[in-house]
């Protein structure tokens, strides 16, 4: 199967993309900071690395008003899990009015000033970092997300989409290397629970936090 709009290639075969994630890896110069979540897809990229790549590393944890308490908990667990240092860093995305208008292009500028945050912090650490990853996968491609278009307007690399790997895929291959945060549900971005056109604040945001620990609650 193919994306019509990027020409990425889905193969059949785990172990061939597997094999040419490594690849990848093991031909990459200089050192790379890789955008961490704590979600399986970018865990997966930061796993496989970690194993293939034979340079200076960077998980980058980004947190926001956007991401929920129990998010960045998981996201923290999973680094611990996988056994890494990540560099956790903070960026206020209300203070840009593109975002907090919250248009149907709101993911596209959250994503291109969160990458910018990441790449500015990265700077400070490492000025030879030209390498930044994202872990968009496959199935990603065929949803709506301006995000993606801030991805490669920056050079983000994605190499996840690029080599096939769908969700169901990384799920599969961090069960089968025992890891057991193979099958946690995905944490949205809190914005996303807020009707587009509907401008962004923190007490709306709080509200929707609140209301998703509420459903989680044992009582």
């Amino acid at each position: 199967m193919v994306n019509r709009r990027t020409n990425y290639h889905h193969s059949l075969s785990i172990a061939s993309k597997l094999e040419k994630l490594k690849n990848y890896w093991g031909n990459l110069k200089g050192s790379c900071a890789i955008g961490f979540s704590g979600g399986v897809d970018s865990a997966f990229l930061l796993i496989s690395a970690l194993k293939w790549a034979g340079v200076k590393i960077y998980p980058v944890l980004a947190n926001s008003c956007f991401v929920s308490v129990e998010a960045l908990d998981q996201a923290r667990l999973v680094g611990r899990q996988i056994g890494v240092d990540v560099l956790e860093i903070y960026w206020e995305p209300l203070n840009i009015p593109e975002i907090q208008k919250n248009d149907r292009l709101r993911c596209y500028y959250c994503k291109k000033n969160l990458y910018l945050a990441i790449k500015s912090a990265i700077s400070k650490r490492d000025r030879l970092c030209d390498n930044v990853f994202d872990g968009t996968q496959f199935d990603d491609l065929f949803s709506h997300r301006p995000g993606l278009y801030a991805l490669l307007e920056l050079e983000i690399q994605t190499p996840l989409a690029i080599f096939g790997f769908t969700k169901s895929d990384i799920r599969s291959i961090l069960r089968k290397w025992g890891f057991d945060f193979w099958n946690i549900p995905a944490a949205s971005c809190l914005a996303t629970q807020i009707q587009p056109g509907t401008s962004l604040t923190k007490e709306r945001l709080n509200s929707i936090n609140f209301e998703l620990k509420s459903k989680k609650a044992p009582f």
